[in-house]
């Protein structure tokens, strides 16, 4: 455990001479989507957790573990560390069969707003060892208010719908909560977003615990190590990895625009479940 917080400790103070907004509130949410498989294989789901951190005029929503271990690639004592991680949990492995124990990242993705910049930077892999980032305007969503409510973690909470990037989402806001933030890239209603799904049902955020706090938003470690790209690029460089990189292993991305359909294998005559990124509109 020491050398664990020390090599925490380290990482931090790689970044303590930069001056981050530290954030009011921050949201556990469970993200919920499926993997991607082919062969009549049964679609298998994820559940990652992410935290969202945000005050009125900035947000950071990312993975908790993911994060971890960026901290500890970032410095010698840490990347050692994580070996030694690696060592025992592959070793627990080989003698229980449980894989619990290897550290691996569970979600890359890291969304970083800054209101006072009307900007939205986003950092995520888009293939094996390759990251990259993009930074773009605040979604401008135009969302529809919907009459319906209900309660979520004992906050009174509105539905709204909006088409985005490709897919129509329905989300549940508490203006109970005064930011117009939310998961992911979704904002701009009067009230922080609780719960988001979007309609093929192969995507959704709920938040599981919100918290008051002052911790500050660091948007990642290690900048320089993400490539400059843009969104769509991004996306189809992933898909494309996913195609071809990984054909050997069978995995595939969806054909259709909106992911929501499913087909046979012409080569082997069986059924197939797919499906898409969280934005589809890299296609068009």
């Amino acid at each position: 455990m020491k050398h664990v917080l020390a090599s925490i400790a380290s990482a931090l103070f790689a970044v303590a001479a930069m001056a981050y907004p530290k954030a009011d509130v921050l949201v556990s949410y469970k993200y919920h989507h499926f993997g991607i498989t082919v062969g009549g294989e049964t679609v298998k789901e994820y559940n990652y957790t992410y935290i969202l951190l945000a005050n009125s005029t900035a947000s950071k929503f990312y993975s908790p573990q993911s994060e971890y271990l960026d901290s500890l690639h970032s410095t010698p004592s840490g990347r050692a560390l994580e070996n030694q991680l690696m060592q025992i949990g592959v070793q627990k492995y080989i003698t229980t069969g449980d894989d619990s124990a290897i550290p691996r990242y569970k979600g890359q993705l890291y969304v970083y707003k800054s209101v006072q910049d009307s900007t939205t930077t986003v950092y995520d892999t888009y293939g094996l060892g390759q990251v990259g980032k993009y930074t773009e305007p605040i979604a401008d969503i135009v969302w529809e208010m919907g009459d319906s409510t209900k309660n979520i973690l004992g906050y009174e909470c509105q539905t709204a719908m909006a088409d985005y990037h490709g897919r129509r989402w329905k989300v549940w806001f508490t203006p109970e909560i005064p930011l117009k933030d939310g998961p992911w890239k979704l904002c701009g209603l009067p009230g922080l977003i609780l719960e988001a799904h979007e309609d093929s049902g192969q995507h959704s955020f709920s938040a599981t615990g919100i918290e008051r706090t002052d911790k500050e938003m660091i948007p990642v470690y290690m900048p320089e190590r993400y490539d400059n790209i843009g969104r769509k690029e991004m996306l189809k460089e992933y898909r494309a990895y996913l195609l071809n990189g990984k054909i050997i292993t069978g995995i595939i991305i969806n054909s259709t625009p909106d992911g929501t359909t499913t087909g046979a294998d012409p080569a082997k005559g069986e059924v197939h479940h797919e499906v898409d990124f969280l934005e589809t509109d890299y296609r068009e």
